[in-house]
C-alpha cells in the first residue's frame, strides 16, 4: 500500500511542477485560462510595453485611471464655467489624454536617446565579436560595455536568448523595441549571420560609416523638433495669458468667453487647435533615423 501512495504523491508533485513551470512560461496565466480582466487587453499589454521602454514603472492601468480622473475633473470644473456639456466633454477628453502624451513624449525622448548612442553600441559590439565564440557569445560579453541608453533593451536581448527565444526572433524585437532603422539594419546583419555564417564584420563597418554620414541631419531634425515643440507650449501659454487678461481687465468679457455660443465655439475650436498643433510637433519626432 505505502509504494503506490508513494508513487501518488510522486505523481501529483510532477503535476504541480509542470504547472508551475507551465504558469512561469505564461507570464503567471495557464494557457487554458481564459482572459476574463479588461487590463488583460492587448492595447494594455502593449501599452504597458511601450512604458516600459520609455522606463515607466507605473502600471497602464493606473495611468488610464489618471486619464479618467482628470478627465472627469476638467468636465466638471468646465461645466461651471461653461454651460455646454458637450462642449466640455470634448475639453475633458482632450485634457485627459495628457498623460498619454506625456508617456509619447518619454518615449520619444528614449528612442532619440537610444539612437544617439547605436555607432558606440555597434562599435562595442565589433570589439567582442572579433575575439567571441559565437554571436551569442559576443552579445553577452558587450553587455559590460554598452552604452547605459541602450543598457536595457540589450539586457532584454539578452534574457530573451537565455531563456530560449530564437536568436532571429530576439534580435528583430531588440530592434522593434530601440525603434529606429539602424537597429532593424543591425538586427538584419546580424540574422545573417546566423542564417549564412559568413563573415559580417565589413558590413558592420559600412552600417557604422552610413550611421556617421547621416547623424548631421538628424542632429538639424532633432534641433528643428525641439524649437516646435517649445513654440507650441509658447502659443498655449500667450493663449491662456490672452483669455485671463482679457477677463480681469473687464469681468464682463467672461460673460463673451464662456456664456455666449460664439466664446464657447471659438474657446473649443482654441483648445482643439492648440492640441492638433502640440500633436504635430510630436508626430515630427516618430520619423526614425
Amino acid at each position: 500500500m505505502e509504494p503506490i501512495v508513494g508513487r501518488l504523491l510522486v505523481g501529483f508533485m510532477v503535476i504541480r511542477r509542470n504547472r508551475f513551470y507551465d504558469k512561469r512560461k505564461n507570464n503567471g496565466r495557464l494557457e487554458n485560462v481564459p482572459t476574463k480582466s479588461i487590463f488583460d487587453h492587448p492595447v494594455i499589454k502593449k501599452l504597458d510595453e511601450y512604458m516600459s521602454i520609455a522606463e515607466i514603472k507605473t502600471p497602464a492601468k493606473y495611468l488610464l485611471s489618471i486619464c479618467m480622473i482628470i478627465l472627469l475633473l476638467l468636465f466638471i470644473v468646465s461645466n461651471k464655467l461653461m454651460p455646454a456639456p458637450l462642449y466640455n466633454l470634448i475639453i475633458g477628453v482632450l485634457f485627459g489624454t495628457i498623460p498619454l502624451l506625456w508617456v509619447w513624449s518619454r518615449h520619444q525622448k528614449k528612442t532619440l536617446a537610444m539612437a544617439k548612442v547605436m555607432i558606440p553600441t555597434v562599435q562595442n559590439f565589433i570589439g567582442f565579436f572579433t575575439d567571441a565564440e559565437n554571436l551569442e557569445n559576443a552579445i553577452y560579453k558587450s553587455a559590460r560595455t554598452i552604452e547605459p541608453e541602450i543598457a536595457n533593451e540589450w539586457n532584454r536581448l539578452i534574457m530573451d536568448l537565455q531563456t530560449g527565444e530564437k536568436p532571429e526572433k530576439a534580435l528583430i524585437q531588440f530592434a522593434e523595441r530601440v525603434g529606429n532603422d539602424w537597429a532593424h539594419y543591425f538586427a538584419d546583419i546580424l540574422i545573417t549571420h546566423i542564417d549564412t555564417g559568413v563573415n559580417i564584420t565589413a558590413s558592420l563597418f559600412k552600417l557604422i560609416s552610413e550611421m556617421q554620414n547621416s547623424e548631421y541631419n538628424e542632429e538639424k531634425r532633432i534641433t528643428l523638433l525641439t524649437t516646435y515643440k517649445w513654440g507650441t507650449f509658447i502659443m498655449i501659454a500667450l493663449s491662456v495669458f490672452v483669455v485671463y487678461f482679457n477677463i480681469k481687465m473687464d469681468p464682463a468679457n467672461y460673460r463673451y468667453y464662456f456664456l455666449t455660443a460664439s466664446g464657447v465655439h471659438i474657446v473649443t475650436l482654441s483648445v482643439i487647435v492648440l492640441f492638433i498643433s502640440f500633436l504635430g510637433a510630436m508626430h515630427m519626432g516618430r520619423k526614425k533615423l
